[in-house]
């Protein structure tokens, strides 16, 4: 899929238009990202998941086990009530989405679905909990 500059501009407008609905709880301020590997940040999701009755799928590509996920394919898929499924690509403090995750991100986007590149446990509350 290629997109020009202009329509992936205005695909980002529009998912965080989208996304930027009320939530169920308050929390103030910017997010700060979770300390640690991006691996504590997915069991606290994959726990959520599992705790609340949901179907979630954690994928984390290492570099030793190369092939079991299509380079750039999300790191969480979860399935929430009301036909809702989320995409999420998690992120330590420093780490930056690379070109094939970038593609994926607008082509989710494109087609209508939910995606988030998600820092921190309190990131992902917001965003799982949107009425």
């Amino acid at each position: 899929m290629n997109l020009s500059t202009i329509e992936a501009e205005k695909l980002l407008e529009e998912q965080k238009r989208k996304c930027s609905g009320p939530v169920k709880k308050s929390r103030p301020g910017p997010y700060e990202p979770d300390e640690g590997p991006e691996s504590n940040l997915s069991k606290k999701i994959r726990a959520y998941g599992k705790g609340h009755g949901y179907p979630i799928q954690v994928n984390r590509q290492s570099k030793k086990a190369k092939g079991f996920a299509e380079p750039g394919w999300p790191d969480v898929v979860m399935a929430l009530p009301g036909g809702r499924t989320m995409y999420l690509e998690l992120k330590c403090d420093k780490g930056k989405l690379t070109e094939d995750q970038v593609k994926y991100k607008l082509m989710f986007m494109q087609l209508g679905h939910e995606w988030h590149e998600v820092r921190s446990y309190r990131q992902f509350l917001d965003i799982v909990e949107v009425i």
